[in-house]
């Protein structure tokens, strides 16, 4: 079978309707970017729809494998054991289905450089 890969942005959320609204916006704007329509932004509390949703979302598109991107920056107890618990949990009705999440975002070697060009405008 080949694989068909699905993504699943997701953050942790907010109380803040506008600060849940901002990923949203941005997976609009990758599915623009990427051509892609099997990509689905979620969060893991405090905002709509939760992860369990979008995964299952994605899974009736015909995903066989779903990527996480982690939208936190350091890792902790949330991406470490939290969100796994949520997509093993999540896909164990559907046996087949592989998953990954991905690295925090500061562990990418281009955050020193955003950072950094964010600090020299201060500068």
């Amino acid at each position: 079978m080949k694989r068909k890969t699905g993504i699943v942005v997701f953050t942790h959320g907010s109380r803040r309707k506008e600060g849940n609204e901002l990923l949203v916006r941005l997976v609009e704007r990758l599915r623009e970017r990427l051509g892609c329509e099997e990509i689905e932004p979620c969060f893991m509390e405090l905002g709509k729809p939760p992860i369990p949703v979008a995964i299952k979302r994605l899974v009736a598109k015909g995903c066989n494998h779903i990527y996480g991107y982690a939208f936190f920056l350091v890792p902790g107890s949330h991406l470490n054991e939290d969100i796994p618990f949520i997509f093993e949990q999540t896909l164990k009705k559907h046996p087949g289905v592989t998953w990954e999440i991905s690295p925090p975002m500061l562990e990418y070697p281009a955050m020193l450089g955003f950072v950094a060009d964010r600090l020299h405008t201060a500068l």
